[in-house]
């Protein structure tokens, strides 16, 4: 592969993209800023390379259209020898200004599928499903002057071509073994691009490769459709386990955070609006820390939420690479101050823990204190300015800001009963103490 490891601005430089696996959001991610920066950038064109067994419709149907539109060449070349562009990458390869395939390599098998209950395997897709995907497959290769009876049949009859046959069939342009010598190949070739004729300068061409960022690696993990039904179930269990065992927390802010990359993974919304409710997410999370003793377990599921939101957020900036590179550093610092702040929270937590071998010499039983809440019959109450744990002794209801005295200690929970009116200012003393 030519790779020039200095620029020179006489030769024409590519942009290598690759698309291994499924074909997922990530990849729709990862193939559009790939387009958006080569433009941006000055490239002459963009080559993908394709290997894949097929994938979500909408991402497909978001890749096309990216290609079509593109101002710059996109060549689509399904290699190396034994690659397959299956289904939606028969799509991909079918979208390019130029396409080409390996010997060996093979193409085809687009009818899309559903998969019903109660039966085994999957079925064709409604026959409206499969003639809007033939249509929209047809007018693609018109525009990129490719045969429409041929292509309509890759999703009517699932036809499947190898090489020579889709060179044969001009659904290609040319079949070559390697990325080399398809540049010399292509070099003087003639396409139409945003309706004009442009000559491909291929000769001496540098090709800069492109990989996935990390957080379109993630998206591409989260929205590969296993990981999402995965995501999916763990949020439906978390939810349920956590409705079973009130109190425990972990379970129920885990149920929710799976959901939602759930809900992600399977198309509901897009990674910008995924950033946002995770950024969202993580600020409900930290004030309810403020005001609910979890011992940094809310600020905990917050900082991982606020980093896997800020990743998310400007998924494709009209903005210099160096920028999107600073602002992940931004978020990663960030999530290190809250971590930092959590620690020292959780340490002065500690240190009170340990000076409260008062309360084991002299017992908590006559401490007076008040409700922060109301107790029906468990909920908190505030003695010499710490939050306990209380219930009422007789589970009666004692209501919000009245004033308690603790008659039993049940392990770190008060058992307590409201104090009568002449003890009210010996308790309001004790509160504030």
């Amino acid at each position: 592969m030519p790779v020039s490891s200095e620029e020179n601005n006489s030769d024409p430089k590519y942009k290598l993209l690759t698309v291994e696996d499924t074909i997922t959001a990530g990849t729709s991610q990862y193939l559009e800023q790939g387009i958006e920066n080569a433009i941006n950038q000055g490239y002459d064109g963009v080559i993908i390379v394709l290997n894949t067994p097929g994938g979500l419709v909408d991402a497909t149907l978001d890749i096309m259209g990216k290609i079509v539109n593109s101002p710059i060449p996109v060549i689509t070349f399904v290699s190396p020898s034994g690659a397959i562009a299956a289904s939606a990458g028969t799509f991909i390869l079918v979208s390019g200004h130029v396409a080409a395939m390996t010997p060996g390599s093979t193409c085809g098998a687009a009818m899309p599928v559903t998969m019903q209950p109660g039966e085994e395997g999957t079925q064709e897709a409604d026959q409206k499903t499969i003639n809007f995907l033939a249509g929209h497959l047809k007018s693609v290769a018109r525009e990129q002057g490719r045969p429409e009876e041929v292509v309509e049949k890759f999703v009517t009859e699932n036809l499947t071509l190898n090489a020579s046959e889709a060179l044969e069939k001009n659904v290609i342009e040319f079949n070559e073994p390697n990325l080399d010598a398809l540049l010399t190949a292509i070099h003087g070739h003639e396409v139409t691009v945003a309706g004009e004729e442009i000559t491909l300068e291929t000769e001496n061409a540098r090709i800069d490769e492109a990989e996935m960022t990390f957080t379109q690696q993630l998206s591409h993990f989260i929205s590969n459709p296993q990981i999402a039904l995965i995501l999916f179930m763990i949020g439906i269990y978390g939810i349920i386990f956590g409705i079973n065992m009130p109190g425990t927390i972990i379970p129920e802010l885990g149920g929710v955070l799976s959901l939602i990359l759930a809900l992600f993974g399977l198309g509901m919304f897009e990674a910008n609006t995924l950033g946002i409710i995770l950024i969202v997410l993580s600020v409900i999370l930290f004030i309810a820390e403020v005001f609910t003793p979890t011992f940094g377990i809310l600020t905990t599921v917050g900082v991982i939420a606020l980093v896997i939101g800020g990743f998310f957020l400007p998924v494709e900036p009209m903005l210099p690479q160096a920028w999107f590179d600073a602002f992940q550093m931004t978020v990663i610092g960030m999530a290190l101050v809250t971590a930092g702040y959590l620690a020292l929270v959780i340490m002065k937590l500690l240190k009170i823990r340990k000076q409260s071998a008062v309360h084991k010499k002299h017992g908590m039983i006559g401490y007076r204190g008040r409700t922060t809440e109301d107790l029906n019959p468990e909920g908190y109450i505030k003695i010499r300015g710490e939050l306990w744990r209380a219930k009422s002794k007789d589970e009666e209801f004692i209501a919000k800001n009245r004033d308690v005295i603790v008659e039993q200690v049940e392990g770190i929970k008060l058992m307590v009963s409201e104090t009568k009116r002449s003890d009210q200012e010996e308790t309001e003393k004790e509160v504030e103490e």
